[in-house]
């Protein structure tokens, strides 16, 4: 008996390889997916750490991953013991900029005992650019420390119009603790006819940096009232020690 060999059709033969084909694909974006996803549940574990440089780290890796649970578990680490992480928190959560991170971020930045925390809380929120921060940012003008108080007033410029309105209404009634308090606002946005306000503020409220800054803002008028108020406190040639890099006249306008 002669026996022959059935060979499969060339048709049969190619829907084979595209069968296989799918398989492996399959195969390969199960494989590529199942890191991503453990990667995420280990960095969440990591927030755990006894160590506050591996759970900042976490933090800084979460921030680069677009996932669901990531939001919420910097969310909670801005409660982290350490005030280094909760800083690293806030600033990653202004990067992500998600407005869900708003309300905890206004807590931060009301409650938090470290300046460093709240100044990154402040700028996370300008960078988020919610209206909603307008008024924490506003209280936060009145910080006890330089550096929150200026990433308020710069939060504020990236706020924009909400921001603006409010502060605006501050000028022209001439309350001048919210003006002293937010100079940096109003030299940046550089609002015609604002000096005369300005410089009573610096007279009543004024402070070595706010005339340093008045003086290296690029408006004359607001230059001489500096020399003058630091001509009055004592410093030589009109000029206070300390380095020029304040706001600018008009700057968002430039």
């Amino acid at each position: 008996m002669i026996r022959h060999k059935i060979r499969p059709s060339n048709g049969a033969f190619r829907a084979a390889q595209v069968i296989l084909l799918i398989f492996l694909c399959v195969l390969t974006i199960a494989a590529s997916q199942q890191p991503a996803v453990d990667k995420v549940e280990t960095l969440i574990k990591k927030l755990q750490s006894k160590h506050p440089g591996a759970r900042a780290d976490a933090v800084a890796e979460l921030s680069k991953i677009k996932d669901a649970r990531v939001l919420p578990s910097l969310i909670g680490a801005l409660k982290d013991a350490d005030s280094y992480v909760r800083g690293q928190t806030a600033a990653a959560l202004g990067d992500i900029g998600d407005k869900r991170a708003v309300q905890p971020l206004i807590t931060v930045l009301k409650d938090d005992d470290y300046m460093y925390v709240r100044q990154e809380s402040a700028k996370a929120l300008g960078k988020i650019k919610d209206g909603s921060a307008v008024d924490p940012l506003i209280n936060a003008l009145n910080d006890e420390t330089t550096d929150v108080r200026e990433e308020a007033a710069k939060a504020l410029l990236g706020i924009g119009a909400p921001a603006k309105e409010k502060l605006d209404r501050a000028l022209k009634q001439e309350d001048l603790r919210v003006v002293a308090d937010a100079y940096y606002f109003f030299i940046s946005v550089g609002e015609p006819s604002s000096e005369a306000t300005l410089i009573r503020a610096l007279h009543k409220y004024g402070s070595k940096k706010m005339a340093t800054d008045f003086i290296d803002c690029g408006n004359m008028q607001l230059k001489e009232a500096g020399q003058r108020w630091a001509q009055s406190h004592g410093y030589k040639n009109g000029q206070p020690a300390g380095p020029m890099d304040g706001p600018k006249w008009k700057r968002l306008g430039s």
